[in-house]
């Protein structure tokens, strides 16, 4: 005798229905997965280099890493004043404030006119803010403002 005609029993599932390509489909992606994992492992010991700017800590400085990673191999001096211009053009800071952010790390970002690889993120930086084109470019300003703060400064002092 069928118990559930007895009682009441809930209606059997229907079972899902896998197509055999697409259970080898599952199992070759898998498989895949396994194999990049184990190639990659003693592949990543064997790479002792450290990641561009490891020790700056910034999260968007990631990004433009990634535009040109070789730039910042060649060029690791210019990891920090990177870092801090992001955060001051994500903070809305000021074109004064920038300039002298800039002509604060003026001997660090000479590398950024001398290397090749960093002629992208000049591209960049430069579609967004009015960044010196060549490190002439850069002494100059950095000058003018310095001359600009001395004169002020001398002004104010005169005046007091």
């Amino acid at each position: 005798p069928n118990a559930c005609a007895l009682v009441q029993c809930p209606p059997e599932q229907p079972q899902a229905m896998v197509s055999l390509p697409t259970v080898v489909l599952v199992k070759v992606v898998v498989l895949m997965d396994l194999l990049a994992a184990s190639l990659a492992a003693p592949l990543a010991s064997m790479n002792t280099e450290a990641p561009p700017c490891a020790d700056v800590d910034s999260v968007l400085i990631q990004f433009v890493i990634r535009v040109a990673p070789q730039c910042f191999r060649q060029c690791p001096q210019v990891c920090r004043p990177v870092a801090e211009f992001l955060e001051l053009v994500t903070g809305h800071a000021d074109s004064s404030v920038l300039e002298h952010t800039g002509c604060s790390f003026e001997q660090e970002l000479q590398c950024f006119y001398g290397e090749p690889s960093c002629k992208a993120v000049l591209v960049i930086a430069n579609s967004i803010l009015d960044v010196p084109e060549t490190a002439e470019e850069l002494r100059l300003r950095c000058a003018d403002l310095a001359g600009n703060q001395t004169t002020s400064t001398s002004t104010t002092s005169s005046t007091t």
